[in-house]
């Protein structure tokens, strides 16, 4: 690798057992994303084309943690040794996409998150019918921690309240919720 390819510094993130940030270290790497002639459709905060990372070997990237750089949030999909000597790391990484909002609980400071609406979303009753369409929202839990109900998430100017958490629909690392405009 030519370390002049390593130009983005990023922040090593881990989420622990408390569902809080905690930053390990910060690196140089470099980001490539994989283009293709139609990506995919984003239809969530996970973006469907994946991004190739470089970074000097570092037994502290591996799958299940997470780089940010100025603007952007990755999660490891995975780390291999790219010659197998230890000098350099081949990451295949998920991009967070989405809107910047701002998720204000009570008695605790505001945070930025970032959040991808579904404004006519599915919701349905006990047997799985279909009987409305809500607003669902996905968020990262490495910057969104716990979110309970009754929480508050302004996007584009329009505040919403957390009316449910689903339990099925929260993979440790992406939190769906539904919401209400205020």
């Amino acid at each position: 690798m030519r370390a002049g390819r390593l130009n983005t510094p990023a922040t090593l993130l881990e989420l622990n057992a408390d569902i809080q940030a905690c930053e390990l270290d910060w690196m140089w790497c470099g980001i490539d994303t994989k283009e293709s002639a139609e990506p995919p459709f984003p239809t969530g905060l996970r973006n469907p084309a994946k991004v190739a990372i470089r970074a000097w070997w570092d037994e502290r990237l591996r799958q299940g943690r997470y780089l940010r750089t100025e603007h952007r949030l990755f999660h490891i999909d995975s780390a291999r040794d790219y010659r197998g000597d230890r000098a350099e790391l081949a990451i295949t990484a998920t991009e967070f996409i989405g809107e910047r909002a701002q998720l204000v609980r009570a008695s605790r400071p505001a945070r930025c998150v970032r959040v991808f609406l579904d404004m006519q979303s599915p919701w349905r009753d006990e047997n799985g019918q279909v009987i409305d369409y809500r607003t669902r929202a996905e968020v990262a839990l490495i910057e969104a921690g716990r979110v309970h109900t009754d929480d508050r998430l302004t996007v584009g100017g329009v505040t919403y309240l957390v009316t449910a958490l689903p339990s099925d629909m929260d993979d440790g690392i992406v939190r769906n919720i539904w919401l209400e405009p205020l």
